[in-house]
């Protein structure tokens, strides 16, 4: 850039003050106007010549175009000779008394400006932030804290409803689940979601259709109330978890809630969460920890449901956590993941028993 450009477009004592002020915060034309008690015509003409100079850029924030000094280069380093010094120098000198004041009334008024918005869409904003980023990114969100490499069980997955999140952040998930049609669900899902990763096994909790072992991770989401025998659906997922696994069990706290009992078709009413953390136990699980599950706010004035709560344990032996960048273990997998995911067992009807 030619220094003659430069000092010309500094020759003004306006362009300067715009500099000055763009210097301590990206500003507006229309904050510009308000702090320089000018035209807009004028600022417009003045902030023309100081982009054409090479010595602001702008962004655009949603109508408005905002302005700072373009004192950094691509790659995000400071940009070195002239200008900077010139940005070094202006940001050092001190902005005249009604200035300083007009500048600091436009950023109060900016701030008071985003604080009210969020206090007028107040209880708004949970239902703006899910239409926009949808219900489920937090989940996918916290489950990059867990390896890449595991092997995930969605046990009684249903219609699949958290397979797309598991799919994209395990390397191999299996769907268990007793009911035809609910696999069928649950594989239209996945096939939206572009996944390849996920098979799928027909079979329920009495009987599990995955080897000694075999996963990382089992997920028993709402299923266990629906089994005729807990203590041996327990038995069967300490059996399919590797050693050094995980389980993670969410549940019905024990109600006397009628009509959802009959809706749902369950079999138990729930569990008192002390006392399935020792049938975990006994199923020989260690470091079992139950934790109450607080209701969701959006979902006030739905069917009424009783409380949940989530149960973790871990199955001794092996390495504890499973690290990054280490294989899985050899799985059983003799049969190609087409031919894996045709597996059947013996259909059980809803309450388990097989037909």
């Amino acid at each position: 850039m030619a220094s003659e450009t430069v000092f010309k477009a500094m020759a003004d004592a306006t362009r300067r003050r715009i500099l000055q002020l763009v210097t301590r915060h990206e500003l507006s034309v229309s904050e510009l106007v308000e702090c320089l008690d000018v035209p807009q015509s004028t600022v417009s003409r003045h902030l023309k010549v100081l982009r054409d100079a090479g010595l602001l850029r702008d962004r655009r924030e949603g109508t408005a175009v905002i302005y700072a000094p373009l004192e950094w280069s691509a790659n995000g380093a400071q940009r070195p000779g002239l200008e900077a010094r010139l940005f070094e120098w202006l940001g050092g000198q001190e902005l005249p008394e009604g200035l300083a004041a007009r500048i600091d009334r436009v950023l109060d008024r900016r701030t008071r400006r985003s604080a009210e918005f969020f206090a007028r869409i107040g209880r708004q904003w949970d239902k703006l932030r899910i239409d926009a980023f949808g219900g489920t990114f937090h989940l996918e969100a916290l489950c990059a804290l867990l390896p890449r490499e595991w092997t995930v069980a969605d046990i009684g997955s249903g219609t699949g409803y958290l397979l797309p999140v598991l799919g994209r952040t395990f390397r191999r998930v299996v769907a268990v689940d007793p009911v035809p049609e609910m696999l069928d669900a649950a594989r239209a899902r996945c096939a939206e979601a572009g996944l390849d990763n996920v098979l799928f096994r027909e079979g329920d909790l009495g009987r599990l259709p995955l080897g000694e072992g075999d996963v990382d991770l089992a997920l028993a989401v709402l299923v266990l109330h629906h089994v005729p025998s807990p203590a041996g659906a327990l038995a069967e997922l300490f059996r399919v978890v590797r050693p050094g696994g995980r389980l993670l069990i969410v549940e019905q706290q024990s109600h006397r809630l009628e009509e959802f009992y009959e809706r749902m078709q369950d079999r138990w009413w729930g569990f008192e969460a002390d006392a399935l953390a020792g049938q975990v136990s006994e199923a020989g699980f260690a470091a079992v920890r139950p934790r109450v599950l607080r209701p969701d706010p959006l979902s006030s004035g739905a069917t009424e449901g009783p409380s949940l709560f989530v149960l973790t344990a871990e199955k001794p032996g092996g390495e504890q956590t499973a690290t990054a960048g280490n294989e899985t273990p050899t799985r059983d997998a003799a049969d190609s993941p087409q031919e894996r995911s045709r597996t059947t067992t013996p259909t059980p009807d809803r309450g388990g028993n097989a037909t």
